[in-house]
């Protein structure tokens, strides 16, 4: 007896309700499952996945309300950062000068939005070793965060503590030290003394004093940076162990008998 695999006058007879979940099975997911798809395979670290998901949002996005629209933008930024995670910097610097390109129509030049775009320009010229073009762009961030959000704000101390970072990476630590200060003082404000932000100030403020021969400084800022990540991070966490090995070699060029006098205080 030959065997049927599938009731055909079952599919014919279906009731309505069965068609319409048949077609439902074949509908194209909408912009918020998409998004959210892509989220999930970010969670697994399926960056391709990430990125080709976030292309269909963005298509969709465009095809519903044209290419000069706010969501338009955030779908770009996804994507942006999505390429950057890829190590596909190229892509994403396009993405981001199409950005600024939408941007123009709008908001003003003076915009939060742009700020954000000039932040991620910056860091991308930085990587690239494109050191004139990436200091312009912190700079201009910076300019902007300060004028709209003013000092205390997030942003406006990650802007300060990037600009820091450049000049860091430079070996020019008298103009990244008070940059550093500024963005640790924002971030104790802000979030006083358990965020990771407060931790990231702490630690880049005691190899800036190290690398300026402040031992003592060096030393109290990197104490504080594993007092702080010993209460959020696990014990093998590797930037915690990474603190801890440069405390301890901090602690090489302290005079004993100051190291001493600190025991008792």
């Amino acid at each position: 007896m030959k065997q049927q695999f599938f009731n055909t006058n079952l599919l014919i007879n279906s009731s309505n309700s069965t068609s319409d979940n048949v077609v439902e099975l074949f509908k194209q997911p909408s912009i918020e499952e998409y998004n959210s798809l892509a989220l999930l395979y970010k969670d697994k670290n399926l960056n391709n996945k990430v990125i080709d998901t976030y292309k269909k949002s963005l298509q969709l996005i465009v095809e519903t309300y044209g290419e000069e629209h706010i969501k338009t933008v955030n779908a770009y930024l996804k994507l942006a950062e999505a390429y950057i995670e890829e190590n596909e910097s190229d892509k994403a610097l396009m993405l981001y000068k199409n950005i600024l390109e939408i941007n123009k129509k709008l908001y003003s030049f003076k915009s939060v939005e742009n700020a954000v775009v000039f932040s991620a320009l910056a860091n991308i010229y930085f990587e690239n070793n494109q050191l004139e073009e990436a200091l312009d762009y912190y700079l201009k961030a910076l300019e902007l965060r300060k004028e709209l959000l003013g000092d205390f704000h997030p942003l406006t101390a990650k802007s300060y503590h990037e600009l820091g970072f450049f000049y860091a990476a430079s070996e020019e630590f008298e103009l990244a030290l008070p940059l550093f200060e500024k963005s640790l003082e924002v971030r104790v404000e802000l979030y006083r003394g358990t965020h990771p932000q407060t931790a990231i100030s702490y630690n880049s403020l005691a190899l800036c004093c190290y690398n300026l021969f402040d031992y003592e400084r060096a030393y109290r800022y990197m104490r504080e940076a594993v007092r702080i990540k010993k209460m959020i991070l696990p014990t093998d966490d590797e930037s915690l162990l990474t603190c801890q090995a440069n405390l301890k070699e901090i602690k090489k060029h302290l005079p004993k008998s100051n190291f001493i006098k600190r025991l008792f205080r």
